[in-house]
């Protein structure tokens, strides 16, 4: 048996928030496929399963259940439970409790030792009918929303893991070190050190080659091989002119001068700009972008030649959005496909970059598209138009930075509109975003700064007539961004 735990995903959010709870603690885990057959339990020897369930009150299916036989240790989170309940001769039946806080008592047993009752969001709680040889574990009304195998290692519980909740951090804990007997071994050193090894390995005596593109992502990736291969490592910087002020010439110099990493730059501003003439609808622009970006990556591969290995910088939340990241750009041959960061989550990736002693330009960078500057102008995206929101970018990060803010923003950027009846005017929009629980909120920035920043494009720049601030909340069906 391997020390870790296997988490079967179904749903995205409860699997992320499981894992990144478990591997804060040390404790190794893997996030998986919920349909994942025996055979592929077997050949990763896992000390134990949980199936990381959402909680919308809707049974999921396609386990294999197999693995429901008490051979692993199972936990079921959330709405799994009702279908751990249904898969070993149970029933469930109607819903039972109105969505709210309700408080939790649960029985002495090794998932809930040190457990003795909480309070807990309760959405999507169903009555459920036991078979004879499971036991209720915790119940909240009298209504069942824990519940185990008298004999097997087999658990259900009707609630997921919530922000900052020690109760369930408990139960996570005691499911992996008491009942299936890990050990808290992972941390970010291991991590590095054990990628290292297993690119060493993969790539042997051969060559690797990789893109950066000032993302955190990619330059995490690119470290790591390069402490791996050395000059072995080709990396590959596509500047395409939709940069930040100055930025792709500060991450080429960055990698090479002061990394040593052996940079290939292929300018394409130019090129970028002339597929995007015209442009104005957002889907249309980020296909161009898309599509440019892979016929000048593989006209680099096919201008570098073959490699042993293509590093990609995969991560498990790209893993989790499915076919949209599988058919982004990137490096396309003949040479084995690498994906060291596939198992890490954004905040896990910045701690090894922070153990990896990357700089805090790069660690702190503020969010970027993949499609540039050109989705934060709406319409067309001419030269003139790019300088215009660069410029007033540069102040407003500027002032931002200099007022001691910018770390405590999950991002702020600037947002280019024509102004309505006049063609060579323009809007300048300052988005700042805080992160709440759920959602991000706008910033509560100092009134001077703002006013200051107004000033001061308006100052600068004649072509702006408006500068306005987006007090907009962002949530995951309204992004961030404008477009």
């Amino acid at each position: 048996m391997r020390d870790m735990v296997l988490i079967l995903n179904f749903d995205n959010a409860g699997s992320r928030a499981v894992a990144r709870a478990l591997r804060a603690e040390m404790v190794y885990c893997k996030v998986v496929p919920p349909d994942i057959a025996r055979e592929q339990v077997e050949s990763q020897q896992p000390m134990g399963l949980i199936l990381a369930g959402g909680i919308s009150g809707s049974i999921p299916s396609g386990i294999d259940e197999r693995l429901l036989s008490g051979e692993w240790p199972v936990l079921a989170l959330g709405d799994t439970a009702a279908m751990l309940c249904q898969g070993i001769g149970g029933s469930v039946l109607e819903t039972a409790l109105d969505s709210g806080i309700g408080a939790v008592s649960f029985i002495p047993g090794p998932l809930t030792e040190e457990m003795d009752s909480c309070e807990r969001m309760l959405r999507g709680v169903r009555r459920l009918r036991l078979p004879e040889s499971f036991q209720v574990l915790a119940q909240s009304q009298d209504e069942v929303v824990g519940f185990a195998h008298a004999s097997l290692p087999l658990y259900g519980i009707q609630f997921s893991l919530e922000p900052n909740d020690t109760d369930g951090m408990r139960l996570l804990l005691n499911f992996a070190l008491r009942v299936c007997g890990c050990t808290r071994w992972w941390n970010f050193d291991i991590y590095i050190d054990r990628t290292v090894s297993e690119l060493q390995r993969l790539v042997g005596d051969g060559q690797a080659i990789c893109t950066v593109t000032g993302g955190l992502n990619s330059g995490v990736a690119a470290v790591l091989a390069h402490r791996a291969l050395g000059s072995r490592l080709q990396c590959v910087f596509i500047d395409t002119g939709l940069m930040r002020e100055n930025e792709g010439q500060q991450v080429h110099d960055y990698y090479r001068d002061r990394l040593g990493l052996n940079v290939y730059h292929v300018p394409a501003g130019n090129r970028f700009l002339k597929a995007l003439e015209g442009v104005s609808d957002p889907a249309e622009k980020r296909r161009v972008i898309h599509e440019t970006l892979q016929t000048v990556l593989d006209e680099t591969m096919a201008q570098l030649g073959n490699f042993t290995a293509i590093l990609r910088s995969t991560t498990a939340n790209d893993l989790m959005q499915g076919a949209d990241a599988a058919h982004r750009p990137g490096l396309r041959g003949s040479g084995l496909t690498v994906e060291p960061l596939r198992e890490l989550y954004k905040d896990e990736i910045r701690g090894v970059a922070e153990r990896l002693e990357m700089p805090d330009e790069l660690l702190h960078r503020t969010s970027f598209p993949g499609s540039g500057l050109a989705r934060r102008i709406l319409g067309a995206v001419p030269p003139a138009r790019l300088e215009t929101l660069r410029a007033a970018g540069n102040i407003f990060n500027g002032e931002v930075r200099d007022a001691g803010l910018d770390k405590r923003m999950r991002q702020h950027f600037v947002v280019l509109a024509p102004m309505p009846g006049e063609h060579n005017r323009a809007v300048v929009i300052l988005r700042a975003l805080q992160s709440g629980d759920d959602a991000a909120f706008a910033a509560r920035m100092p009134y001077d700064l703002l006013e200051r920043v107004t000033q001061r494009i308006l100052a600068e720049r004649a072509e702006v007539c408006r500068v306005v601030y987006d007090l907009s909340p962002s949530t995951r069906s309204n992004g961030a961004e404008w477009q």
